[in-house]
């Protein structure tokens, strides 16, 4: 038996990293997410586990609870070196060498903190 999930909730995973990359560190609203994936919780839930940091905040207007995602920083692999001009990563989990994969997503660099730039 396979641990890896289904081929649509890698799709799903990454069509929402996607459009979490695109918006450059600044939030995503829900209803943007929503036609992404079925389960977004789930796919948020998944990339978090592969090292990405993904803040939401919600906020009740008018009786109606929304939503916000953002991307905060990414995976670095243990093997990049980091440029001295870039910030450190906002990444508070810390990666030893032996945790680097040839996963594509773990070659993406932090945003670094958005209350800086």
């Amino acid at each position: 038996m396979s641990t890896r999930p289904p081929a649509s909730s890698r799709s799903q995973c990454a069509a929402i990293l996607g459009r979490l990359i695109q918006a450059h560190g600044a939030e995503v609203p829900l209803h943007e997410i929503l036609p992404l994936a079925a389960q977004y919780n789930s796919r948020i839930w998944s990339l978090r586990k592969m090292g990405f940091v993904i803040l939401n905040r919600t906020e009740e207007r008018d009786g109606v609870r929304h939503s916000w995602f953002r991307l905060v920083s990414s995976p670095v692999q243990a093997s990049s070196p980091t440029p001295p001009s870039s910030p450190p990563p906002v990444n508070s989990q810390t990666r030893s060498a032996g945790d680097a994969t040839s996963d594509p997503a773990q070659e993406l660099l932090p945003f670094g903190d958005p209350r800086h730039g």
